[in-house]
């Protein structure tokens, strides 16, 4: 990534601890609620012929799971969509990642376009709620943002993390042993089937609530989703996001993730658990996709915050209003 990559994915976290939750040091900038949880992945005999990447060998590596409940930064209440992040832990002691959401199409294009997204959609301090008339202008002008924003607000919230679609949203370049490549998007489909409910009826139960469900299955048995990649035709875009491809295209079972146990990151033996979408392995590679490039700076930056890194744990203290700090620092607007 260039340095005005990483200047805008800082200007994306400014904008997140300014309107979306705030910060509040050692949390996550987004998906701040979240619980881990130990299973193993072990990929079929034709994920093999797409990629030539370790776990997708047909060996059972391990791994872990983070759920969140919640998009924004709130390390508290109220739940209210979900995400998935796996942590393959590979033979040679390296790791590759995959972060999905309950959702098929990213909203934006590019870095740019997300950040004027999220300028159109600020909350007004006098409503509580963004200006209509400007977000609605803004959408008419992207139709391509609407068309995802629409699809974004019709998703059904989730009953369980057990039964809820996930999308990697961008797609990935496969390698296989011949150096051939295929293009594909990734999806977790969930073996207990897809169910969903209204986000003003998982508001009213407690934050906790999804976590306390799958801990509940949990303690019954393992819970299984499987791994599909769709695969892409000629001519499907590869750098957009927000474009998707027709539902003919035919779909592969990678392999089937098991998810046995809760567990913590002082298990794992790793307190940050960075979670990078470009964090890859030989025999998958990033597309173009700009949005996908982005979000490595994105996460890094927020790691930085959350862990007092190379930002410094003072500034990121000074901007949240630590009382700690000596003096009175207030929150930084």
């Amino acid at each position: 990534m260039n340095h005005g990559q990483y200047r805008r994915s800082e200007m994306l976290v400014d904008m997140i601890h300014k309107d979306f939750g705030g910060f509040h040091p050692g949390y996550r900038d987004v998906h701040a609620q979240g619980r881990y949880y130990a299973g193993t992945f072990q990929a079929t005999q034709e994920a093999s012929k797409i990629s030539r990447a370790v776990h997708l060998q047909g060996d059972a590596v391990p791994v872990s799971v983070r759920h969140s409940n919640s998009a924004s930064g709130l390390p508290w209440g109220p739940a209210t969509s979900t995400s998935m992040a796996v942590k393959f832990y590979l033979p040679d002691g390296t790791v590759t990642d995959l972060i999905s959401l309950p959702m098929p199409l990213f909203v934006a294009r590019t870095a740019d376009e997300t950040y004027e997204l999220l300028e159109a959609g600020r909350l007004d301090p006098a409503t509580g709620k963004p200006d209509p008339a400007k977000f609605s202008n803004f959408l008419a002008a992207r139709p391509w943002i609407a068309n995802a924003v629409k699809l974004f607000v019709g998703l059904p919230s989730a009953v369980s993390f057990a039964q809820t679609e996930y999308y990697a949203l961008h797609a990935f370049r496969f390698v296989n042993a011949k150096d051939e490549i295929q293009y594909g998007r990734y999806q977790w489909v969930p073996q207990a089937g897809v169910a969903g409910q209204t986000r003003e009826e998982l508001e009213k139960k407690p934050p906790s609530y999804l976590f306390e469900e799958l801990e509940a299955r949990l303690r019954a048995g393992p819970v299984f989703f499987d791994l599909m990649v769709q695969l892409a035709s000629e001519g499907d875009p590869t750098d957009d996001p927000t474009a998707p491809w027709p539902e003919d295209r035919p779909r592969l079972k990678l392999g089937q993730l098991k998810v046995t146990r809760p567990t913590t990151v002082e298990e794992i033996g790793d307190v940050v658990m960075m979670h990078d979408p470009t964090r890859v392995t030989d025999g998958i590679e990033v597309s173009e996709d700009p949005v996908l490039a982005a979000r490595r700076g994105v996460y890094e930056l927020s790691v930085a915050y959350r862990t007092g890194g190379w930002k410094g744990r003072q500034a990121a203290l000074e901007r949240a209003g630590c009382p700690f700090l000596g003096g009175n620092q207030a929150p930084r607007k």
